[in-house]
């Protein structure tokens, strides 16, 4: 599932690709239960057709459209959602380009429509560019709102690290009322918005903390740790635009994926997998204490 730093990746293409584009058509399939379940295909085609994109906005895995008008669609990308975007200012890079959550094709790229085969909305934009929402698996989703901040699946989120991050004081008062595993706690998007599990998996490695150890019982040095890579590993993830290669070598990511009862890290420590607060964990028991 697409986290914080692939989705603050595909924020970042639409602000800079799309602002200032108008929308001149909106495709989609009227008979779509799945993506349109919350925002009927007759409203979203009143509010798409005819506005100027002024930017996008994000928090936690849910990112919008800032518009000329309202309401504003706003998007969550499921367990395998991602954005395709034609910008014809690419054609000078010659080639497709990948960024994290955002996909980028030149406009010299002919079979662009044929590369959308689980596209579930097209806005085709003016300067010849378009956006789509592709969603292999229909679990996305997307809703209008006059204010997406006020929305309710937006207010019940709680603290994203790129926006509102509170203090180590604060955090470690949040977690002493949490007597669960503190990898079930990361989870949980009431308290950290946008943070899932391979990030979880990576800032607990960081931390040097076992998964397993309840919220509540964590030192005050502990929270400082813990708060101080939540920040560095999404910092981190989001500066070169959640593109998987160009994360350091050292980190869990690399080798986290699979199951392996053989997986090591690169320094040759054990990595085990077991489930934790109902989702698959990889951690390294003799780093992690």
């Amino acid at each position: 599932m697409p986290e914080l730093a692939e989705v603050e990746t595909v924020r970042k293409q639409l602000a800079t690709r799309l602002k200032n584009h108008r929308i001149e058509d909106v495709i989609l399939d009227d008979s779509d239960r799945y993506l349109f379940a919350f925002a009927k295909t007759k409203d979203v085609r009143t509010a798409l057709t005819g506005a100027t994109i002024n930017g996008a906005g994000r928090k936690g895995k849910y990112f919008w459209l800032e518009l000329d008008r309202k309401p504003w669609p706003i998007f969550h990308l499921g367990m395998s959602g991602n954005i395709a975007i034609l910008d014809p200012k690419a054609k000078q890079r010659g080639h497709e380009k990948v960024w994290g959550g955002a996909k980028l094709w030149s406009s010299a790229d002919t079979d662009f429509r044929d590369r959308l085969a689980h596209s579930r909305l097209v806005l085709d934009l003016n300067k010849g560019a378009e956006v789509a929402y592709l969603d292999p698996r229909r679990f996305g989703r997307m809703w209008l709102s006059d204010d997406p901040l006020s929305h309710p699946r937006i207010q019940k989120l709680g603290f994203d690290p790129l926006l509102n991050f509170p203090s180590a004081h604060v955090l470690g008062e949040k977690l002493a009322k949490r007597k669960k595993a503190i990898k079930a706690v990361l989870l949980d998007q009431g308290l950290f918005a946008g943070i899932g599990n391979w990030l979880a998996d990576e800032i607990l490695f960081h931390a040097k903390l076992n998964p397993h150890t309840l919220a509540s019982k964590l030192t005050a040095k502990q929270v400082r740790t813990l708060r101080s890579s939540v920040l560095a590993v999404v910092k981190k993830a989001v500066s070169v635009d959640a593109d998987y290669e160009r994360f350091p070598k050292t980190w869990l990511f690399h080798e986290r994926w699979g199951k392996s009862k053989t997986a090591k890290t690169r320094k040759g420590q054990k990595i085990i997998h077991e489930e934790i607060g109902g989702r698959t964990t990889a951690w390294v028991p003799q780093l992690q204490k």
